[in-house]
């Protein structure tokens, strides 16, 4: 029991890594992001522009993470948060989900 505690507790830590890189690609490029962590431990990343918002969540498990929103649209690997960052943006001008 405590080895499961301890894996789901590394792999809070490493999906909260990934949202704040992602977090700082997103305010590099001039969007407003936020990153919350609610009651249930998931961090997740509310991002406005233009009068849209968005919510990103990291998902997976086991070294392979993705980021996904809120709505359940994968938008790419955690590898890559440059990339995922720019299609957020290209969203919010769209208004696209």
């Amino acid at each position: 029991m405590t080895t499961q505690a301890t894996t789901t507790q590394a792999e809070l830590a490493e999906r909260r890594a990934r949202l704040l890189r992602l977090h700082y690609e997103l305010r590099h490029i001039g969007v407003s992001a936020r990153a919350r962590k609610p009651r249930n431990g998931r961090w997740r990343l509310r991002i406005r522009h233009n009068g849209w918002s968005e919510t990103v969540l990291c998902a997976g498990a086991e070294g392979t993470y993705a980021y996904v929103t809120a709505h359940g649209r994968l938008l790419g690997t955690a590898d890559e948060p440059r990339y995922v960052a720019r299609m957020l943006l290209w969203m919010m001008e769209r208004r696209t989900r």
